[in-house]
């Protein structure tokens, strides 16, 4: 087949049509030097276990709801979320001195094959869901 989903709809998929299925990532200060904190992100597991994330701020423009990580099923730290899915990272990111969670971004597939990175997130964010 060799079509490519958009995150998206990989993530909303997942998560049965319904953010708060999902589980809320906090950042925090950003410990890779990033001057605009993160809102945190929004992380499922696909039909194979692997996480598909989605900023949690891209929800909050598309749906004008603030995302409130206590309705979410789970709330993890990044350090958390980093350390369950190690084996996972250490093979799907490129640096261990670059932030995971927009490495996984970064790396998800595109909606309708676009050569840009994170084409669904700035289709559906306008200038930084981050």
């Amino acid at each position: 087949m060799g079509e490519k989903s958009c995150p998206l709809f990989s993530f909303l998929s997942a998560a049965k049509g319904n953010w708060r299925n999902s589980v809320y990532i906090e950042c925090g200060g950003c410990p890779y030097g990033k001057p605009n904190s993160c809102t945190g992100f929004l992380m499922i597991p696909d039909f194979d276990g692997q996480p598909v994330v989605i900023p949690a701020g891209i929800v909050q423009s598309m749906t004008g709801l603030a995302v409130d990580k206590e309705e979410c099923c789970a709330a993890v730290s990044r350090q958390d979320f980093e350390m369950l899915y190690a084996s996972w990272l250490e093979w799907h990111i490129n640096s261990s001195k670059e932030c995971a969670m927009l490495q996984i971004i970064e790396h998800q597939n595109c909606c309708n094959e676009d050569k840009e990175p994170k084409c669904c997130y700035q289709k559906y964010s306008g200038a930084n869901a981050y």
